[in-house]
């Protein structure tokens, strides 16, 4: 092995090789094309390192990667990993590293992803980007949550917000829902098969995950609320619960919420509760002796943990195909193109947000 490898793995990217092969296939099968482009992204820690290393092997002129201090890891070491595997991938030296969002920066770049450090676009922000540019959300429209990006700013700076098709045929990036719920069972040791497993869900992530739960053979039924008597008769021999509603605003566990952990731990008192997306109260779960994922459900419109808990190429796929989203806007926007030929260049594989397309599906 040599030091290069080892370095980088012992850095957090255990397959650097894998990771390499995976964005240069993505980048191959999107037909990524950046050259001419300036692009503003973060890098962040994990399998978030590659994205602005994407963007540079698609060619792009300038890939400015916006970093910081967080709880995922130190701004220095996360700049020192993605300068090690630059080189390792032959792109070193065509990377800037900022930590915070400079008006020089903001005014010359053309397509601004909305992750991570580059949150939140608000109307400070919006005013300082090049007019006409694309806002890249790397997620599909439905799951944009409105303090992250304004959209009434970027509409007044013509600035188009584009979201991105995780079904799109040979995507289909959502699909990873499943084995992403799958492994958050297996840690808090609940087998999955014959497992008794409820899913409280009006959204595609609760279709998507009690699908795949069913094909691996767990007993699975799915809810619209955490309440009712059909409800409490499922949970009286349920191993596990996992709230998956992305888009309710609802408390599901807790006070005031659709279920008292008290009644809950009545109920079904060996319960292991699994946040995927949906808010309880975690510290009154931990009082009452009830098994939860920690460091979850604090809030609404937010995953437990991203699709990187996982590994890269989830991760990869999902920013490839949102830079093509925006290298097609982009381009289109470049001719003058109308609002109808946009949507039909962007085709299936992504749309315009528009401020009414922040709604539940």
């Amino acid at each position: 092995m040599t030091d290069q490898l080892r370095s980088l793995q012992v850095a957090g990217l255990l397959h650097p090789v894998r990771t390499l092969r995976l964005m240069q296939q993505a980048i191959e099968v999107n037909q990524l094309d950046l050259r001419g482009l300036t692009i503003l992204t973060e890098m962040g820690s994990g399998a978030y390192v590659t994205t602005p290393l994407l963007a540079a092997l698609a060619g792009a002129d300038q890939v400015y990667a916006l970093t910081q201090d967080s709880v995922h890891g130190v701004a220095a070491d996360i700049a020192t990993v993605g300068a090690q595997f630059a080189r390792f991938c032959g792109i070193q030296n065509r990377i800037m590293v900022e930590e915070s969002k400079s008006l020089e920066v903001l005014g010359q770049t053309d397509v601004v992803t909305n992750l991570g450090f580059v949150r939140p676009l608000d109307q400070k922000t919006v005013s300082k980007m090049k007019a006409g540019a694309v806002v890249a959300l790397m997620c599909e429209a439905w799951e944009a949550r409105p303090e992250d990006v304004d959209l009434a700013a970027c509409e007044a700076r013509d600035i188009a917000v584009i979201a991105t098709n995780e079904d799109y045929p040979g995507l289909e990036v959502f699909n990873f829902s499943g084995p992403l719920a799958l492994k958050l069972l297996f840690e808090a040791e609940i087998e999955v098969y014959q497992s008794r497993i409820g899913v409280v869900s009006t959204d595609k992530f609760g279709r998507v995950i009690a699908s795949c739960l069913g094909r691996v053979g767990a007993k699975v039924q799915r809810f619209d609320r955490l309440a009712g008597a059909q409800v409490d008769e499922f949970l009286e021999k349920a191993d596990a619960i996992i709230l998956a509603d992305y888009c309710s605003p609802d408390l599901f566990i807790g006070q005031g919420g659709q279920m008292e952990v008290e009644r809950l731990r009545a109920i079904a008192p060996g319960v292991v509760v699994v946040p995927f997306a949906g808010r309880v109260d975690t510290k009154a779960l931990e009082q009452a002796g009830i098994w939860c994922l920690d460091h979850a459900g604090e809030e609404s419109a937010r995953m437990a943990r991203t699709f990187s808990h996982l590994g890269v190429k989830p991760v990869i796929d999902l920013h490839c195909a949102g830079l093509k989203v925006a290298e097609i806007a982009v381009r289109q926007r470049a001719e003058d193109a109308t609002d109808a030929a946009l949507n039909t260049a962007l085709g299936l594989r992504g749309h315009t947000v528009r401020r009414s397309d922040n709604v539940k599906i």
